[in-house]
């Protein structure tokens, strides 16, 4: 981990020559064994894609985004039959080493963060992270809902909420996302990180009313570097963690750190992997957790191998030493709502 640091502006043009920005990205999937009760990459994926006339994912236009029903404030939805837990086991891109824990808990707030499994344009899948911002909403990055190279979007997205060593709750709660809301298509800028790289996913059924809701707060950078260092708390599912079976549950980080600013981006010292983009960033406010930002990209030293993971056609991936990393700011996505509402 980073020691902490004050709030400054980060340059990465200088230093190493084997430095890289990449996505925090979509992982790709591993096949995993299927069984009735266990939810896995192969079940979500083993849905038929919908022809054109079914109707395909599609965009909702500026003139829509009302129909989202999203406010700049938001209120947490806490179902009455769901108990609440600070901790994500229900007891008490790496940088250094890993401080993750496995997320094994069913309760409030670990409850509304999942997977968001995608199939792209061209057939192939892989999965993000996502939060429950609303009954029906999830808050995710948009290079996890279209190519960031074309901006195309991918053929089918659907969310699998508190997915905890590849189970569910209920193989019922598997929603389909029917329409996506982004905040850029990456035509003006295809490199991570980008500020705007947010984007929410309007679901085919209201997963919130089960599983509650996370509410964002706008929290000023200065605030969170100075007030809440070695405080913060990152959700993802990773594709490098837990170890011997990537991706069956989130990872957890406990007590990490914004850092500063990078081309409107923040930047972060939270542990995370590839799968992870979309994640919450969360901080508690009294015994209320927040997103105050989510995770989206990662600086890594290509020139440093921490760690082989094996791919799904029996080749190495390397794991190279991460640097810093990057997220979106909350307070982008509220003033953009503040602005949508200003003009309706």
């Amino acid at each position: 981990m980073f020691p902490r640091r004050r709030h400054r502006q980060i340059a990465l043009t200088a230093g190493s020559l084997f430095l890289a920005l990449v996505w925090g990205g979509y992982a790709p999937l591993l096949p995993t064994p299927v069984t009735e009760i266990a939810l896995t990459a192969s079940i979500a994926q083993a849905r038929p894609v919908p022809d054109e006339a079914e109707g395909r994912l599609r965009s909702l236009s500026l003139a829509e985004f009302a129909a989202l029903n999203l406010a700049p404030e938001l209120e947490a939805l806490i179902p009455s039959d769901l108990p609440s837990s600070r901790h994500p086991q229900d007891t008490r891109g790496t940088i250094g080493e890993d401080d993750r824990l496995e997320l094994l808990s069913n309760r409030y707030p670990w409850s509304a963060i999942g997977r968001v499994m995608i199939e792209d344009a061209n057939g192939m899948t892989g999965h993000c992270s996502g939060t429950l911002v609303a009954a029906d909403i999830v808050l995710t990055n948009a290079h996890c809902v279209m190519s960031s190279k074309t901006g195309e979007l991918h053929r089918s997205i659907s969310f699998q909420p508190n997915v905890v060593n590849n189970v569910v709750r209920d193989l019922a709660d598997l929603a389909e996302a029917e329409a996506v809301f982004y905040g850029t298509d990456f035509q003006d800028n295809p490199s991570p990180p980008h500020p705007d790289d947010w984007a929410f996913l309007k679901l085919n059924q209201p997963l919130g009313d089960r599983y509650g809701t996370i509410p964002w707060l706008p929290l000023p950078l200065e605030t969170l570097v100075e007030d809440y260092a070695g405080e913060l708390v990152m959700v993802g599912y990773s594709g490098d963690y837990p170890r011997d079976r990537p991706a069956s549950s989130a990872g957890v980080h406990l007590g990490c750190s914004l850092l500063g600013a990078y081309a409107n981006s923040i930047t972060h010292d939270c542990d995370t992997f590839g799968g992870s983009s979309g994640g919450p960033i969360l901080a508690w406010v009294g015994d209320q957790a927040y997103i105050v930002a989510i995770n989206s990209a990662e600086e890594v030293n290509t020139g440093t191998v921490i760690d082989t993971l094996t791919n799904a056609d029996g080749s190495d991936r390397p794991i190279y030493a991460g640097v810093v990393n990057f997220g979106v700011a909350i307070p982008r996505i509220v003033e953009f709502i503040e602005q949508a509402e200003a003009t309706r």
